[in-house]
C-alpha cells in the first residue's frame, strides 16, 4: 500500500505514539548502556580467552604425549642395554604401563624393531610426529580430540636414543581424553570466572567515567527541552579536560545562547503584536494632531508660526516611526532613498529633539562642519544620530552625581579615504566588558526603566542597510572615559566636497 493511503486510511494518533514511547522507554531500561556494556565487555574477554584456549589445549595434549615419548625413551635404554637378553614378561608390561603404551617400537638404521608389545591394535586412527610439528597443526590435531566421540589408537613419533632415527608408541586416546577434558573444563571455569571480574570491572568503570556523564548531559537536554526560556534548566559544566567535559561546556553554551535567542523571539514577537494592536489607532490620532497643527500655522502669532512647522516635522516622523518599529517588528527594514543632506543640519535636529525629551541639563556639542554635505538617508541617518544621541544622554544623567564633570555628548565627522567616518562621543561612565559581546543585540542591553533594548539594534541596521559598519571603541582608544561610537559609511555612499 502506498505510503499517501496509508496515511489517509491511518490518522495520527497522539495515544498510540505515547504509547509506543512508553513501550520504548520500557524496553529500554531493560538493557540499559550499562548491561550492554557488561555484556559486550564479557564476550570480547569470552572470544579473547577462546583465542588463548585452544593453543593452551594444544600445548597441554603435546606436553601429555611428550611425556609418554620421555617414558618410552627411558624404557628404550632398558630393553635396548642387551638385545640379546630375555626381558620378563612381567617387566615388560610394567613398562609398557609406565608408558601408557601399546607398542614401542625403534627405527634405527632404516629399519624397525618392536622392543616392547602388549596388544597389537587392530588399526591405528592417526599417527602424529612430534619432531615436524608446528601451532596449526597442533590445534587440529588437538579439535580432532576434542570433537572425536569414540576412543582412537595413536601414533607417537619422537626422536630416539642411542643415534637411532626415531621412536614410535602407540597409544589409547582414551587414558588421555579424561585428563585432556578435565584441564579444558578448569580452563573455561578460569576463563568464565575472568569474563564476570574483568567485565564487571570494566562495566563499574564505564558506568563512573562515560555514562553517569552521558546521562547526565541526556537528561539536561531532555531538561532543558521541556521549557527552553528557563535559565536554570542551563547544565552546569564540570570543568574536567576530557571530551565529555567538552561536550558539556559547548552545551551549556548552545544552552545560553538558545535561550537567549528565545527570549529575544519572544520579546520581538510581543513587541510587533504590541505595535500591531495600536498602529491603527496611533496613526487615527497622529492624522488628527497634524490636522490642528496646520491650523496653528494659520495663527498670526510669530512664535505659533515659528514652531508649527517643526510639529508638524515632528508628527510625521512619529508617523513613520510607528511603521519603522512595525516593519522591524517583521524583520523587514525599508531600503535607505540616498539625497543630498546636510550632516551639520542632520545633527543639529537629532540634538534638538533628544533635548526636548531629556529631563536634565546634558551640553550638546554639534562639531560637524557646516558645510558637511553627504549622499545618504537623511531621515535613517537622523534616527541613527538620535539613537546615539539619547544613549549618551541617559547614560550621563544617570550618572552624573558620581562623574564630577559636566555631562556632555559631541558629534564629529571627517573624511578617511572614501569612507565618511561619524563620531558620537560622551564623557559618561562608558560600557560595562559584560555587555560589549551583545551591544547590538535586541532586548540585551536595555538597564533604563522603560527602555526597549531596541536603539544600538535600529541604529546598527540602518547603517548596515547603507553598506557601513557601526562599533564601539575600546577603552584604550579613548582613554576609559566615556563611550565612542564610530560609524563608517563606505564609499558607495561618498561624502560630497565641501561647498566653496
Amino acid at each position: 500500500m502506498p505510503l499517501a493511503e496509508s496515511l489517509k486510511q491511518e490518522p495520527f494518533n497522539p495515544s498510540a505514539e505515547t504509547a509506543g514511547d512508553t513501550i520504548f522507554e520500557r524496553k529500554a531500561s531493560r538493557l540499559g548502556l550499562t548491561a550492554r556494556g557488561l555484556i559486550l565487555t564479557m564476550l570480547f574477554v569470552f572470544i579473547g580467552e577462546t583465542l588463548i584456549f585452544l593453543p593452551a589445549l594444544s600445548t597441554w595434549r603435546d606436553n601429555w604425549l611428550r611425556a609418554r615419548l620421555r617414558a618410552a625413551y627411558t624404557a628404550t635404554l632398558v630393553l635396548d642395554a642387551d638385545p640379546g637378553a630375555m626381558v620378563p614378561e612381567s617387566l615388560l608390561q610394567q613398562l609398557l604401563d609406565s608408558v601408557d603404551a601399546r607398542i614401542i617400537v625403534l627405527k634405527s638404521g632404516g629399519a624397525k624393531r618392536i622392543l616392547a608389545v602388549s596388544e597389537l591394535p587392530t588399526k591405528v586412527d592417526e599417527v602424529y610426529d612430534l619432531r615436524h610439528t608446528d601451532l596449526v597443526t597442533s590445534v587440529l590435531a588437538t579439535l580432532r580430540t576434542f570433537f572425536h566421540s569414540s576412543n582412537r589408537m595413536l601414533t607417537i613419533i619422537g626422536d630416539a636414543p642411542h643415534g637411532g632415527d626415531a621412536i614410535e608408541i602407540t597409544v589409547d586416546e582414551a587414558t588421555m581424553r579424561p585428563l585432556f577434558f578435565d584441564y579444558s573444563m578448569r580452563v573455561l571455569t578460569i576463563t568464565f570466572v575472568l569474563c564476570i571480574l574483568v567485565g564487571g570491572m570494566a562495566a563499574i568503570a564505564i558506568r563512573s567515567f562515560i555514562l553517569n556523564p552521558v546521562r547526565r548531559l541526556t537528561e539536561s537536554l531532555v531538561d532543558f527541552a521541556q521549557d527552553p526560556e528557563d535559565r536554570s534548566r542551563i547544565i552546569h559544566a564540570s570543568g574536567h579536560n576530557h571530551e565529555i567535559g567538552e561536550a558539556e561546556a559547548a552545551l551549556a553554551n548552545m544552552q545560553d545562547r538558545l535561550a537567549r535567542e528565545l527570549n529575544q523571539k519572544k520579546h520581538l514577537a510581543a513587541l510587533g503584536l504590541a505595535v500591531a494592536k495600536i498602529n491603527h489607532d496611533l496613526r487615527n490620532m497622529l492624522a488628527s494632531a497634524q490636522l490642528l497643527s496646520d491650523r496653528l500655522g494659520n495663527s498670526p502669532d510669530p512664535l505659533v508660526q515659528r514652531l508649527a512647522p517643526k510639529l508638524v516635522a515632528t508628527l510625521d516622523r512619529a508617523i513613520r516611526f510607528c511603521r519603522s518599529t512595525l516593519a522591524y517588528g517583521r524583520a523587514v527594514d525599508e531600503p535607505p532613498q540616498h539625497n543630498i543632506v546636510s550632516l551639520h543640519q542632520v545633527a543639529a535636529e537629532a540634538i534638538e529633539t533628544v533635548r526636548l525629551s531629556i529631563p536634565g541639563k546634558v551640553d550638546f556639542v554639534n562639531d560637524v562642519p557646516p558645510d558637511f554635505d553627504i549622499l545618504a538617508d537623511g531621515e535613517q541617518i537622523f534616527r541613527v544620530l538620535m539613537n546615539l544621541i539619547r544613549n549618551g544622554a541617559e547614560a550621563l544623567l544617570s550618572n552624573e552625581a558620581t562623574l564630577g564633570r559636566e555631562p556632555r555628548v559631541t558629534i564629529t565627522a571627517m573624511r578617511e579615504g572614501k569612507d565618511l567616518v561619524i563620531h558620537v562621543i560622551d564623557n559618561g561612565p562608558g560600557v560595562p566588558q559584560r555587555m560589549r559581546k551583545d551591544l547590538f543585540v535586541a532586548f540585551f542591553n536595555s538597564t533604563r526603566a522603560g527602555g526597549s533594548g531596541l536603539g544600538l539594534v535600529i541604529a546598527a541596521d540602518l547603517v548596515r542597510g547603507h553598506g557601513g559598519t557601526i562599533s564601539l571603541l575600546p577603552d584604550s582608544m579613548t582613554g576609559g572615559v566615556g563611550a565612542t561610537f564610530r560609524i563608517v559609511l563606505p564609499g558607495a555612499v561618498q561624502s560630497l566636497p565641501l561647498r566653496a
